[in-house]
């Protein structure tokens, strides 16, 4: 449990962009370790994601609950927000004696293409890395009508996410079932 913590731990000071930029890291881990099999980590993203609250804090709680139990997932969880509770104190704290946002705004600005670059790679990990062997065309083309349609939800129709994920779900049970 020690080793889940700690790497949790190490995660969280390198959290930039959201969980999803964590997903390829924290997927390498939990095969390496043994926490999770591939199959059982593609379920825990998918628990996680449609969870309420960040993917990195959920995936983290999944995956600490599935390997050791409730004192897992909660170390699991502490190793996650130490880290960001102390750099959102001394980032605060900087900026508030720096007092020079225009070079904050910079270092943000520069980190976008890595977060970038680590969301597309896990999007590559989960969904096209999942498809196999003979199911490109149908699965891909299908994934594609899928997400065009909840964007089209969203965006065109402004329905709450809550049915967009209802949507998602329905269309996931009749189509890969």
């Amino acid at each position: 449990m020690w080793h889940m913590f700690v790497f949790f731990f190490k995660l969280g000071f390198v959290s930039f962009g959201g969980g999803y930029a964590l997903i390829p890291m924290i997927e390498k881990e939990a095969l390496l370790r043994h926490w999770l099999t591939a199959e059982e980590f593609t379920h825990a993203v998918a628990v996680a994601g449609t969870s309420p609250g960040p993917i990195a804090v959920n995936m983290g709680t999944v995956i600490g609950y599935q390997t050791y139990g409730a004192l897992g997932a909660l170390a699991a969880l502490m190793g996650l927000l130490i880290p960001s509770f102390v750099m959102a104190s001394l980032l605060l704290f900087v900026i508030y004696r720096l007092r020079k946002p225009a070079f904050i705004d910079r270092i943000f600005y520069g980190l976008q293409p890595v977060v970038t670059a680590m969301i597309l790679f896990a999007v590559y990990r989960l969904g096209i890395g999942q498809l196999g062997q003979g199911a490109w065309g149908d699965r891909l083309l299908l994934g594609i009508v899928i997400v065009g349609a909840c964007w089209l939800m969203l965006v065109r129709y402004r329905m709450p996410p809550v049915f967009i994920l209802l949507f998602s779900a329905i269309c996931g049970v009749a189509f890969w079932s």
